[in-house]
């Protein structure tokens, strides 16, 4: 019984990972957010995969973005998600966002360009207009410390659809 139900929470635990992507650290602890680990726990991007390894910790001034892994939407049809941010407990600084890749035909809108410092999130609107190219499309959000420390970022996939 015991067995079972630890496989269950595993199993939850597993789907509920697969729904967001998470950058990795930024800020003026991070080193880098591409290459290899640099021997700390945290998370990094390695350089010759492009694989993201999962977050273990954050550092007390470093802070990570969160989205979900995709989205689909049907041409002529809105959508809003949230970019989330986790901050490290000394990370109080505002963070400047900015988005890369928008497909043609999607516009792709942050309601804020900064995440304040007491924020947690900003919303996302995507907005596929009725001509919008069908497909899996990668966009890449940015979000750089507003004071010091290094930007990281973290790619979501739009799946337009047709109506």
């Amino acid at each position: 019984m015991k067995k079972l139900f630890a496989c269950a929470v595993l199993a939850a635990l597993a789907g509920m990972i697969g729904c967001y992507n998470t950058s990795p650290p930024g800020g003026p602890g991070a080193t880098s957010n591409t290459g290899s680990n640099t021997g700390r726990t945290g998370s990094a991007t390695t350089e010759h995969t492009g694989i993201h390894l999962p977050s273990l910790t954050l550092g007390a001034d470093e802070f990570k973005l969160s989205v979900p892994k995709e989205v689909d939407v049907k041409q002529g049809e809105t959508k809003t998600i949230n970019v989330s941010i986790e901050r490290g407990k000394n990370f109080d600084q505002d963070v400047k966002l900015s988005l890369s890749n928008p497909p043609k035909g999607v516009n792709v809108t942050l309601e804020s360009n900064e995440v304040k410092a007491s924020a947690k999130e900003v919303p996302i609107k995507i907005e596929a207009t009725k001509d919008a190219a069908l497909g899996e499309h990668e966009v890449k959000v940015t979000g750089t410390p507003a004071k010091s420390g290094a930007p990281t970022s973290v790619d979501f996939k739009i799946n337009v659809k047709q109506p």
